[in-house]
């Protein structure tokens, strides 16, 4: 039994993401103080709060002048006018008449009028639908013909059981401005969090390792109700058992859902044998199959789903079914019914679901219930449910198949197939650690297994070493596994399980970084492939394009690409979700590829097709896909978004290299969006990146460290960036090994070495950028070698070569969809336009930069525009320009390096130099280096003598 998470005590506290309710309540009990009356129609659907907000305004009410009475209508009350009797027990002047005289809807005005003369008075008045009909009458007189002077009437109801007449008045009085109407929606999954971190006090979160996908999982269990939320957590609510059971603890269920209960106890006997059935159906039900189950004639069964309905207990759906009110509903009803009851019904019910041959899947509810009865039949049935569903639900598989396992003997093949089965599913949702344990259980007895089911069980081991990114484990597991393989068949084609091997395998190389390996391997996977449009070879071909993209073969990538999109789009989702890699895959080679829009609408389909908390590891990929894509296409917000997103589930499932990932894509966001003030903060987050993904040379390391080079190149820091690229990666050149982005890598290095004054090395990684450049002719690509080109030529004191390649370089960036490369490249040409074409065209150049900047939300560039524009004016040009001969060795500093030289002229200290200029101390460091170097100085002591008091004031 499980332990309920939910503490009653918490119960009290502020109302949760109701302030706009409590603020129409405020403003109402404001007129009344003034002297002037309302009537509240306060309307919501069951469990949603509208009782608390009707306590909310009793409170605002009470003991600040006005009168207040307040009622609540109790289902079945037969005395006339019962709910206003209740709510005038505690005002004599009201309660005149004995419960048997009739109280008239005049009368009733006429007292209230008087009650609330003078100082005022309100009524309150609860569960308004359940009025007896002379309540009814009062109500809408009172609706109808407001009470003059002081006086509010407030009603909270259930529209869809309030009484006719009454839901027509509030209608009429909306409309004619004498009601005011507050709507109480379903709460969202951000308040539904937070309830519920505050009723348990954290401990929902700490019980179940919380993450993104188990809040959502809640927030839609809960349906937007606070109630619902008190059920679920009061009965151990879990993600592994929802929607399969509500929780661990039914009887703690049924307490917390007294209010439910009550109202199904007010039932007829047939609905209430009508309603158990329904839940021993589940959602959704037919109304001949209720009959069935229940044992009544189908013409009884819809005269009680009539009084069902009215109660809004069960809702009608599309063709012909009936569904309950809402999930929690449908278990508390299920919960009702005694052991017996469920056990004989869902007896039943499957009777007659397999004499219609239905899905296994559709079986499993009941089976899942008659295990501890007759586990020899019910068993079989949920492995064969979960090994229909494991594509498109892998939650339920995984629920299905441990169960299975549970009542399965141990040994054999058949045990083999649930365990690999399981495993699958457990990989699906995230739960690595459980998946590897059971599946190296099945490598134990391997030998003993046909070589398609060993082949299963080393795929599903190789791949879930590779999610823990075990690269070494997950490649041998791998290899042993392609020495199963038979010859190929007839005609050359390769069995399926040898397809999926052999795709598992290269996924592994691409991961570790051996793309051409892998890229081999692939190309004569699909070279022995027979079924091209089945799903596993769809993406086997992804992978193989993903791959070429990446090593730089633009030309056979492209026509690729295009023949893959036209494959996964074919697809339909169902089909798709059986490798839904392939979105991932053909979505990055895409990016690649720079077709930006292609590669982000493959990648929002395979979040939709691998999302709702299943296929978690897909999920990881698809999210840091579209933020890379959106990052480069500066799109900055939306980029933001996804990885936020992707970082938090990252660390969820244990991906440290998928969290370092995602921290080096928001360190990029956040640098170009924020100003400098943020910058030393960016470079810790940077850091920390690069711990995440160091370790090991893989895709997911060169993919962070170029985008951490990036940051800490435009953050001040061309030394850090030069060290991530030359030495993070166990010493790879983090440029040359990623081919297709190898320009735009190089060109970073090459401005890097121009900051750091190292000349020579700037022209050599120009070189190689251009060179990469020619041969894969992308247009983003050889825009950043033409930008290098240009800052070299500037740095060397030739504006007039560089202008024309700024020029260049930004128009190719605009072409390619890289809106802020095209406003840095702006920014950064504006002084050589100004020594070649004046001052007023390089201001041109910066007011279209900045203009663009702000539509960006770029703030850093915005600044980067401001600070180029100031230098134009006062005529001392970019920081990477030629300087006057006047300056002397002064002309080789960057004006970031002479306003840090001469603070520390001054006798600043690094630290009290990094406080100032708001960078960090190791920054301010780096940039004394240089300044060292430059100047042919080995301390800070030297300094003063150079720097003198011509830009020496600190």
């Amino acid at each position: 039994m499980s332990t309920p998470l939910i503490n009653p005590s918490r119960f009290d506290g502020p109302l949760v993401e109701r302030g706009a309710e409590l603020a129409r309540l405020t403003r109402a009990v404001r007129r009344l103080r003034s002297g002037r009356g309302a009537v509240l129609d306060i309307a919501g659907d069951p469990g949603m709060g509208k009782t608390s907000l009707l306590a909310a305004l009793a409170g605002m009410i009470a003991g600040s002048g006005p009168r207040l009475a307040r009622g609540h209508a109790v289902r079945g009350d037969v005395v006339s006018g019962q709910i206003f009797r209740n709510a005038w027990e505690e005002h004599p002047e009201l309660g005149t008449r004995d419960a048997g005289d009739a109280l008239d809807p005049q009368t009733a005005r006429s007292l209230v009028s008087g009650w609330a003369a003078g100082s005022g008075g309100a009524v309150l008045l609860d569960d308004v639908q359940w009025c007896d009909p002379r309540s009814v009458e009062i109500a809408v007189h009172l609706v109808r013909n407001p009470v003059p002077g002081p006086f509010l009437l407030a009603l909270s109801h259930r529209p869809r059981q309030t009484s006719p007449a009454l839901l027509d008045a509030l209608d009429d009085g909306v409309r004619a401005g004498t009601v005011t109407r507050i709507a109480v929606p379903p709460l969202t999954a951000e308040a539904i969090w937070e309830l519920a971190a505050r009723w348990t006090g954290g401990a929902a979160a700490n019980a179940t390792g919380a993450d993104d996908a188990h809040d959502r999982r809640l927030a839609d269990a809960a349906g937007g109700s606070p109630r619902n939320l008190r059920i679920l957590l009061a009965a151990g609510w879990d993600p592994v058992l929802w929607p399969f059971q509500a929780g661990g603890d039914p009887g703690a269920l049924l307490r917390e859902a007294a209010a439910l209960t009550s109202e199904l106890s007010a039932l007829s006997k047939e609905a209430d044998s009508v309603l158990r059935a329904a839940a021993i159906l589940g959602d959704p039900f037919r109304p001949e199959d209720v009959a069935e189950v229940c044992g009544l004639p189908a013409d009884r069964v819809l005269i009680a789903l009539g009084e069902l309905s009215r109660a809004d207990l069960v809702r009608p759906r599309e063709r012909g079914e009936f569904g309950f009110r809402d999930a929690v509903l449908g278990h508390t009803a299920h919960e009702h019914s005694s052991l017996s009851e469920q056990s004989a019904g869902h007896r039943r019910a499957l009777d007659l679901l397999a004499g219609r041959e239905t899905a296994a899947s559709a079986l499993a509810r009941h089976a899942e219930h008659l295990l501890g009865t007759d586990s020899r039949t019910n068993a079989p049935i949920l492995a064969r449910a979960a090994a229909e569903v494991v594509a498109r639900d892998p939650a339920a598989a995984a629920h299905w198949s441990g169960l299975a396992l549970d009542h399965t003997p141990h040994g054999g093949q058949a045990r083999a197939e649930l365990e690999v089965l399981r495993s699958r599913a457990l990989i699906a949702v995230g739960r690595l650690d459980e998946a590897r344990t059971l599946v190296h259980d099945v490598l134990g007895r391997v030998a003993d297994l046909p070589w398609q089911l060993a082949l299963r069980a080393y795929g599903a081991a190789a791949d879930v070493e590779r999610l823990l990114c075990r690269y070494s484990e997950a490649e041998a597991i791998a290899a042993t596994a392609l020495g199963l393989l038979p010859p190929p068949g007839e005609g050359g084609a390769l069995p399926l399980e040898a397809v999926t091997m052999l795709y598992e395998y290269a996924l592994v190389q691409s991961l570790r970084g051996d793309h051409v390996q892998a890229r081999a391997m692939l190309h004569t996977a699909v070279a022995a492939t027979a079924r091209p449009t089945h799903p596993t070879e769809v993406a086997i071909r992804c992978l193989a394009v993903c791959q070429d993209a990446y090593l730089g073969d633009v030309a056979d990538a492209l026509t690729a690409a295009r023949q893959c999109a036209g494959a996964v789009d074919a697809l339909a989702d169902p089909q798709a979700g059986q490798a839904p890699e392939m979105f991932v895959t053909l979505g990055v080679a895409e990016f690649y590829l720079e077709r930006f829009d292609d590669a982000s609408r493959h990648l929002k389909r395979g979040l939709k097709v691998a999302g709702g908390g299943t296929q978690l590891h897909v999920v990881l990929h698809q999210l840091l896909g579209l933020s890379v894509v959106d990052l480069f296409t500066s799109r900055l917000e939306t980029a933001a978004q996804w990885v936020a997103q992707a970082e938090q589930l990252a660390a969820a499932i244990g991906s440290r290299e998928g969290v370092g990932l995602a921290k080096a894509v928001r360190a990029s966001a956040l640098t170009w969006s924020r100003g400098r003030r943020d910058l030393p903060e960016i470079l810790l987050l940077v850091d920390s990146a690069i711990l995440d993904v160091e370790a090991e040379p893989s895709w997911w390391a060169f993919s962070a460290l170029g985008l951490a080079a990036q940051v800490q190149l435009l953050a001040g820091d061309p030394e850090g960036a030069l060290r991530t690229m030359l030495e993070r990666a166990d010493g790879q050149d983090v440029a040359a090994a990623q081919p297709v982005l190898e320009p735009s890598l190089k060109a970073l290095m090459a401005m890097a070495a121009l900051r750091c004054g190292d000349m020579s090395a700037a022209r050599r990684w120009t070189e190689d950028a251009e060179s990469a450049a020619a041969r894969l002719a992308l247009p983003s690509q050889t825009a950043s070698a033409l930008r290098a080109r240009a800052a070299l030529h500037l740095a060397e004191g030739r504006p007039d070569r560089a202008v024309d390649l700024f020029e260049q370089a930004a128009d190719r960036f605009h072409r390619a969809g890289a809106p802020i490369q095209r406003a840095w490249t702006q920014v950064m040409g504006a002084s050589a336009v100004g020594a070649t074409q004046g001052v007023e065209t390089a201001l041109g150049w910066l007011d279209a930069a900045s203009a663009e900047a702000e539509t960006l939300g770029a703030q850093w560039l915005r600044e980067e525009a401001a600070h180029a524009e100031s230098e134009l004016r006062t005529g001392r040009g970019d920081a990477g320009s030629a300087r006057g001969a006047g300056d002397g060795p002064l002309a080789m500093l960057s004006d970031r390096e002479r306003e840090i030289a001469a603070l520390a002229a001054a006798g600043l200290r690094s630290r009290e130099i990094a406080q100032r200029l708001f960078l960090s101390p190791r920054t301010v460091e780096a940039h004394l280096g240089r300044v060292y170097r430059r100047l042919g100085v080995s301390s800070r002591g030297e300094l003063p003598r150079i720097i003198g008091n011509r830009e020496g004031r600190a």
